[in-house]
């Protein structure tokens, strides 16, 4: 009798363990690679078609503000450890070298993270969460090193192979096809699925059919300012997305996961491989500039949450919050808590998510870029309210903005409150002394007619 009273016990032990388990949401993060701000439909972009993501917004909660690192690897480091490029040294695009020639030599460039950051998946995983990375990683090492489980790059569903040959672009085919093998695989328990694109990044590469359409388009419109090619490109992302929205829809878990639309730097503008003169790939207007930059056409980006019976449908978020808060919201949602071992820079993003709160318990955002990599130059950036700084190394030139009346960054303040730049330079050199952040040095062998020369780039060199 005791052994039967206790093997009853122990299942439903079990069963309510299980059943815990599974009232856990899951998290499906939808991880674009240089999405610019103005690109989908809810966005304001009138051109470009996006219902997916049009109609996700309308379910979930659009932010304005919401940044990210100027390029890819400090952005998707960020995410993984929670803390700010300037804090972490992995500040630039890995497999980049400096220009030889170049006015500042860079610092030293973490190329993976170091060994004893704990990631968000490292800490999910003990929740119970299986947790994958499917798609571009970019920074260093492997996925596996930071908790997320081994990659099946195989695709055994017929229907999905053939959609993976018949999408090759990019890779959006695979990857949409292995994120949707996984959602099957692990319906019956809490996942974290990271689908990491490639899209829309260049060389640009879309289904023909679209390209066509598109082509079309733009000559009843008259638009000038977006390529076909990217336009197509971005469609395939959004329908990409619509496919795992609807794996979800299929399997009951709609209402029980959490979606974030994000990405990893501000728009292209320019595509560098593309013969001259180079085409337009997008147009951010009214923002400024492109990734690579510090203006607001390089780090401000797209993000949308939905998460059914939590946010509230049709919702704006108008705080300024930065890729590094993602940690902190995702260990959040899946019942963690922060590692005691890493100084942590982001905050959970749930008070906005849940209408608790309007804005976060922070002064400002700052951005440490200081490299001579590629065709950029070293500078370094903080937002503080409506004023946000921009600080040239190479010169030490300065740029104060009023985003509030000056959203494209056209009027430079700093002749005109010299104070407010005074008071914005001095926290800025504060916390890049507080973090440890590494400054740029003179290039002894500089030369101002060579200095556009570009150098090795790892990533560039095909095998």
């Amino acid at each position: 009798m005791k052994t039967l009273l206790f093997v009853l016990l122990a299942a439903i032990t079990f069963n309510n363990n299980l059943l815990a388990q599974n009232d856990k949401p899951n998290i499906l993060f939808f991880f674009w690679d240089d999405l610019g701000w103005k690109d989908l439909g809810c966005y304001g972009n009138d051109f470009i078609e996006t219902p997916v993501s049009d109609k996700l917004a309308k379910e979930g909660m659009r932010f304005t503000q919401a940044y990210a690192s100027p390029v890819c690897s400090p952005t998707r480091a960020s995410i993984v450890s929670g803390q700010n490029a300037g804090r972490n040294g992995m500040w630039e695009v890995i497999g980049l070298s400096d220009r030889p020639y170049a006015k500042y030599k860079s610092p030293k460039l973490n190329r993976v993270l170091d060994e004893g950051i704990v990631s968000y998946a490292d800490i999910l995983s003990k929740q119970g969460y299986t947790c994958d990375h499917v798609g571009k990683w970019h920074i260093g090492g492997q996925t596996t090193d930071v908790g997320f489980v081994a990659i099946d790059n195989n695709i055994y569903e017929p229907e999905l192979k053939k959609y993976a040959e018949e999408n090759p672009q990019q890779g959006v085919g695979t990857i949409t096809a292995n994120s949707i093998e996984f959602l099957r695989e692990n319906k019956d328990k809490p996942f974290f699925l990271c689908v990491s694109h490639h899209m829309v990044h260049a060389p640009l590469a879309a289904d023909e059919d679209l390209v066509y359409k598109y082509q079309q388009k733009l000559w009843k419109t008259g638009i000038k300012d977006i390529h076909p090619v990217y336009a197509a490109m971005v469609e395939m992302g959004d329908i990409s997305l619509g496919m795992l929205l609807e794996e979800l829809k299929t399997h009951g878990l709609e209402d029980n996961t959490v979606v974030v639309i994000y990405s990893d730097n501000g728009g292209l503008l320019g595509d560098m491989y593309l013969k001259k003169p180079t085409p337009m790939a997008t147009t951010i207007k009214p923002l400024r500039n492109q990734k690579g930059t510090l203006y607001e056409g390089g780090i401000r980006v797209p993000m949308i949450v939905k998460w059914p019976n939590i946010v509230e449908p049709g919702s704006m978020c108008n705080e300024m919050v930065h890729s590094f808060d993602l940690f902190s919201t995702f260990i959040e949602i899946g019942g963690g808590q922060e590692p005691t071992t890493q100084i942590m820079d982001g905050q959970s993003l749930l008070p906005l998510l849940k209408g608790e709160k309007q804005t976060l318990d922070r002064d400002a955002l700052y951005w440490h870029f200081p490299t001579c990599m590629w065709t950029r130059n070293p500078m370094g950036a903080i937002l503080k309210g409506n004023y946000k700084l921009i600080e040239h190394y190479t010169d030490g030139s300065l740029e104060l903005f009023d985003l509030d009346k000056d959203i494209g960054e056209t009027i430079n303040l700093v002749y005109k409150e010299p104070e407010k730049a005074r008071e914005l330079l001095n926290d800025l050199n504060s916390w890049r002394e507080s973090v440890g952040a590494e400054m740029p040095i003179p290039n002894p062998d500089f030369n101002p007619i060579r200095d556009r020369e570009l150098g090795y780039h790892k990533f560039l060199i095909k095998k």
